[in-house]
């Protein structure tokens, strides 16, 4: 059975957005007895939630501060697994700030409901814009090679508003503050897990568990701004909306897709190049419903609209990517010189070999 629930929430100068996750469905007619033992797919519901599970944690850091407040209820219904699950959900928060150097704090508060019918769930204080200035802002956050392309004269961002009549561009609290757009408030959002499910908080994912740093992973990343609204109804008022995600949606050269393209394999692609390069494909939010801006599938990966249990799926480069163009400034490494890369790839060439060892 596929659960969903939607609830957007007037919030003074912003609204929230509440994306509820959830619900594991079962393969088969022996769902309840076989509930261990089966891999099990989750579902995240209405059109902004899912599941990420995140890679290893860069050596570096920066001054982007994700602030989580735990309440109580976290707390207690975690019981024994409290002190995990808030170690977990901080290394979730890590793969950003240590991928991203923006000078802003986020401030989240994390809460936990108890059974299993909430994974995983959102709520979003979002700061409407209008396009010019957004674009403006967009322009000139620009910092890496993705900025350059997605920006200039064959980028997806374009000078002129793609969408024609009444509409509104949305971006989250937290976007506002990275991209220095007037409005946004202290607040960025909540994440709400459902302790009763069962969770590996660390280490190897345990088969019939869920990876907690996943799920943690893509709820912080949708309080960041990894949502898509497209053309839908915000705080039950404003028709027609959009989010900044929305204008990286293709599926050809020059055809953008600002919704959910009306059917499988209409949907579109992440793309920075105005369709040119189709980096990876977004769900078919037109036949289930779900996110339009999780990944259709294919690999692993943390930003899937599907995931099953006992798996690993990494924050993958394209995933970060994404992050940089809507906001965020990732840290780019420097190239070594030719010298220290030789030796690093001997280095590296070494212990691969050893690994490879019987």
């Amino acid at each position: 059975m596929l659960q969903s629930e939607e609830e957007i929430r007037l919030n003074h100068v912003s609204y929230l957005v509440k994306k509820a996750a959830v619900v594991l469905t079962q393969e088969s007619k022996l769902r309840a007895r076989e509930l261990s033992r089966r891999r099990k797919s989750i579902w995240f519901g209405i059109f902004f939630s899912g599941i990420a599970l995140v890679s290893g944690l860069p050596g570096f850091a920066g001054p982007f501060v994700i602030n989580p407040t735990f309440t109580g209820n976290f707390n207690t219904n975690f019981g024994g697994n409290a002190g995990a699950a808030r170690t977990a959900w901080m290394s979730a928060a890590n793969v950003f700030t240590t991928n991203f150097s923006d000078n802003i704090t986020v401030n989240i508060t994390v809460d936990a409901v108890t059974g299993t019918g909430t994974l995983g769930q959102s709520d979003s204080n979002l700061v409407s814009d209008n396009y010019t200035d957004l674009y403006n802002k967009v322009v000139a956050d620009a910092k890496t090679a993705d900025d350059a392309t997605a920006r200039g004269p064959g980028g997806s961002v374009k000078a002129l508003d793609p969408v024609s009549g009444t509409h509104t561009w949305w971006v989250t609290n937290a976007q506002a503050k990275a991209l220095n757009i007037a409005g946004a408030g202290a607040t960025d959002g909540t994440t709400t897990f459902g302790a009763g499910n069962p969770f590996t908080f660390s280490g190897t994912v345990a088969s019939g568990t869920y990876d907690f740093q996943g799920v943690a992973a893509h709820e912080i990343s949708e309080v960041l701004g990894r949502i898509g609204l497209g053309g839908g109804t915000v705080a039950g008022t404003f028709t027609n909306s959009y989010s900044l995600l929305d204008l990286f949606s293709y599926s050809g050269a020059s055809t953008r897709v600002l919704g959910n393209g009306g059917g499988a394999g209409k949907q579109g692609s992440f793309s920075i190049d105005n369709g040119t390069t189709l980096l990876k494909q977004y769900n078919n939010q037109f036949s289930n419903g779900l996110d339009y801006r999780d990944w259709a599938g294919g690999t692993n990966d943390s930003f899937n609209q599907f995931a099953n249990s006992g798996v690993t799926l990494p924050v993958s480069d394209v995933d970060l990517r994404e992050i940089d163009v809507i906001g965020y400034d990732r840290v780019v490494t420097p190239e070594p010189s030719t010298g220290i890369l030789l030796i690093s790839g001997l280095v590296a060439g070494g212990y691969l070999g050893r690994r490879r060892k019987p």
